[in-house]
This record gives structure tokens, sequence and C-alpha cells, in this order.
């Protein structure tokens, strides 16, 4: 007679996915709004969750992209193709978004 296999008392959990670890943060999502005390938080959130969660540079816009929703999701969709390359990082990214939703006024 054959023994039918024990199952283990736990199951083993699947890696721990890189977009899981963030989202268990909470991060913001951003709406294109022409606001920079709203816009500097979504930075300053993202930042802290990307130290925290140990995000590498490559990985940072993929990342933060998922949270952008409306007119700047629009717009990213439309620019992506355009910007995205080897060089492309979280920085330049940032600085597109700002030239593209900072208010002129705040620019100068």
């Amino acid at each position: 007679m054959s023994r039918i296999p024990q199952v283990p008392a736990e199951i083993p959990h699947k890696e721990d996915k890189l977009v899981d670890r963030v989202a268990r943060c909470s991060p913001k999502v951003y709406e294109g709004t022409y606001c920079p005390i709203i816009f500097e938080e979504w930075i300053r959130g993202t930042e802290k969750i990307f130290i925290v969660v140990e995000v590498l540079e490559e990985k940072k816009v993929n990342i933060r992209t998922y949270y952008l929703t409306g007119k700047v999701d629009i717009w990213w969709n439309t620019v992506k193709d355009k910007l995205v390359g080897l060089e492309f990082t979280w920085s330049k990214f940032l600085s597109e978004l700002r030239a593209k939703f900072y208010p002129v006024v705040v620019q100068r």
C-alpha cells in the first residue's frame, strides 16, 4: 500500500514581487493637477516608497507611471515612446512632468 503524501503545514508564498511591495505602501495616484503642492507631495511620497521598498533606478519610471491617471496618463501614453530609452531616468521623467504640469508662473 502506498502512502498519501501529507500537505505541508504552510504553503510557501510566491516570490514577493516589486509591484506588490510598492502597492502595499498605498501610493497616491497623480491626475495631472496643476497644483505644485499636490505634485510635490506625490513626488515626495513616491521617493519615500522607493527608499523603503528599495526600487532600483531602472524600475522607477515603469513602477510609478502605473499610478498616473486622467490627463497625465493620456499625456504619458502619447510621449513615452519618444522619451523612454536607456538614458531615461526618474529625474528626467520628473523634469518632463514638471515642464508639462507645473503652472507656468511657478516654473519661472
